[in-house]
């Protein structure tokens, strides 16, 4: 088994433990923001990059598109925003320190792009920004033009925490106003990291090519990127695929075409398509360390096989914030990580 391990980079040079640094996926989670559910949450109008989505969530992307989510499903955003805060409730009883985006407060954010694609969804923590070692990358360029306004409300409470700290802040170049299909796009849901390899996925809905070659030039040569390709419906890597403790992954066999060589003799816990399952989102579980993982209850038939490995497993109601592209992983932007 090939598990690229980073050590060195733990330790600044005065002694004192990296105030950030992600260096895998499973270490004691220390620090992390969660997204929020705003009542002034928009509808996103329909775009052909939404094929991840259930028949009824793209008909009510061509309604309702647009408009606000309360004015329309009051019941479901009391039940999003129940999820959301259950989500809080465990990472702060485990001894994470969470900290929550803002709602937009000026205009002309609300409403940055909605010439191109009008919508607004801040609840998914992970989609804020990445960090890889000590490297904090601003995610600013998403395929749907309706996510590229989200930096407003994380920016204000993100950088401050970087202030005087060990990290290296950058932002990915602007992707431009005018949507295409082959701009540099990089998502959160699309990267996992073991050490010095970082897996990227691309189904063609988020994640692009040039978005890939731009981590690759950004961390350096120290670093091995491996492209993971992924079945066209699929919305991110990490809704079917995520490594959970050193050595044992979660996929989807259907969804994942080839796992790269440094995987491939993991332990495997496989999820596979039920009836009835439009969207995927059985591999979408956060580690809060290496024997402690939050699972959705609605996919709680995998509870054994964590179980079986010696892991505890916490189950939470995330279905209603899995239909707007949020389970455990995807609510959670991890800032720090034991290594």
């Amino acid at each position: 088994m090939t598990v690229g391990k980073v050590e060195e980079k733990v330790v600044l040079d005065n002694g004192k433990c990296s105030e950030i640094g992600v260096y895998n996926e499973w270490g004691t989670l220390r620090e992390a923001f969660v997204g929020i559910a705003p009542d002034n949450m928009v509808c996103p109008e329909y775009i052909p990059a939404f094929a991840w989505m259930s028949k009824e969530e793209i008909e009510n992307t061509k309604k309702y598109g647009g408009t606000k989510e309360i004015e329309n499903f009051p019941k479901e955003m009391e039940t999003l925003r129940k999820q959301i805060e259950g989500h809080v409730k465990v990472l702060e009883d485990f001894g994470v320190k969470v900290y929550r985006n803002k709602p937009l407060i000026h205009p002309e954010e609300e409403t940055f792009l909605d010439n191109v694609q009008k919508g607004m969804v801040i609840s998914g923590g992970a989609d804020f920004f990445r960090v890889i070692g000590n490297n904090v990358i601003l995610l600013n360029n998403f395929r749907y033009p309706f996510r590229r306004k989200q930096v407003y409300s994380v920016r204000p409470v993100l950088e401050p925490l970087l202030r005087n700290s060990n990290a290296r802040y950058i932002s990915l170049p602007p992707a431009s106003p005018h949507y295409s299909e082959d701009d540099i796009y990089l998502e959160n849901g699309d990267i996992m990291v073991d050490g010095y390899n970082v897996y990227v996925g691309m189904s063609g809905l988020a994640t692009s090519e040039k978005g890939v070659e731009w981590l690759r030039q950004f961390l350096g040569p120290e670093y091995r990127i491996y492209t993971i390709k992924l079945a066209p419906n699929v919305l991110h890597l990490d809704t079917v695929l995520t490594l959970n403790s050193p050595g044992l992954l979660t996929y989807y066999p259907e969804l994942v075409r080839e796992l790269p060589r440094p995987l491939q003799h993991w332990d495997k816990i496989e999820v596979h398509i039920e009836k009835g399952e439009e969207s995927h989102f059985g591999a979408n579980h956060l580690s809060l360390d290496e024997n402690t993982i939050v699972v959705s209850e609605e996919y709680k038939r995998l509870n054994p096989e964590y179980r079986k490995r010696g892991m505890e497993v916490i189950n939470l109601p995330l279905g209603m914030s899995m239909r707007y592209g949020s389970g455990a992983r995807c609510l959670t932007g991890v800032l720090r990580r034991d290594p």
